[in-house]
């Protein structure tokens, strides 16, 4: 997934895919789910049909112009692969995530709320297992002031990162199948700790190395 076209390709195969069942749709497409996985917002047909692949295709656009503007490309050259393979990543995820919103307009038995948990722990476990993989950098990663100021920081605050973003998507995909009064909850609070604990990590790796 480190081929720079194939974020490209998600989103076009979105942008295909809406228009192979546009006549299918119904008038109102639901955008938002609530915790129960229950419609709470719609758009009109011409725009929701659209939206998520044109969206793709911006944050695309977006992956491609931060290399050429961030103060640290030297260091986004070294891990040029894994940029790519994350930017691939998340664009995948909206693309997935249109075809079930609009697959659910058409009629499929598609339980939102644990589909787009499962999407976010696997997309979680696929990231953490790279950024260790990554140098510091303005665009991706545990971007505090302590891992800016320190490569020795940054590197031990995303090897850290890289298991607890593992387990924080193993849990959210664990969570995704428990019921549904409870899988949110379950879900949300590993990719929390997945995240937060880093955080911390990076300020105390951080005194620990001035007081050195």
């Amino acid at each position: 997934m480190n081929k720079r076209w194939l974020g490209f390709a998600f989103a076009l195969a979105a942008l295909v895919f809406s228009a192979a069942v546009f006549d299918g749709l119904p008038e109102q497409i639901p955008t938002h789910f609530n915790v129960r996985g229950e419609a709470d917002d719609w758009a009109r047909r011409s725009i929701g049909a659209f939206m998520m692949p044109l969206f793709g295709l911006l944050l695309y656009g977006v992956f491609h112009l931060l290399p050429k503007i961030s103060p640290r490309k030297t260091n986004l050259d070294r891990f040029e692969d894994t940029y790519w393979l994350i930017a691939n990543t998340t664009v995948g995820f909206v693309c997935a995530l249109h075809v079930l919103v609009l697959g659910r307009a058409l009629g499929w038995p598609v339980d939102m709320t644990s589909a787009m948990l499962l999407g976010i722990g696997v997309m979680f476990m696929i990231i953490g297992n790279v950024l260790p993989r990554t140098r510091s950098n303005w665009w991706i990663g545990i971007r505090t002031p302590w891992t800016m100021e320190s490569e020795n920081v940054w590197r031990a605050t995303h090897r850290l990162a890289g298991k607890t973003f593992m387990i924080g998507g193993a849990v959210t995909v664990i969570g995704a199948l428990l019921p549904e009064d409870v899988r949110p909850w379950i879900a949300m609070g590993g990719l929390a700790v997945g995240g937060f604990i880093p955080v911390i990590y990076s300020y105390l790796y951080w005194r620990r190395e001035k007081a050195a």
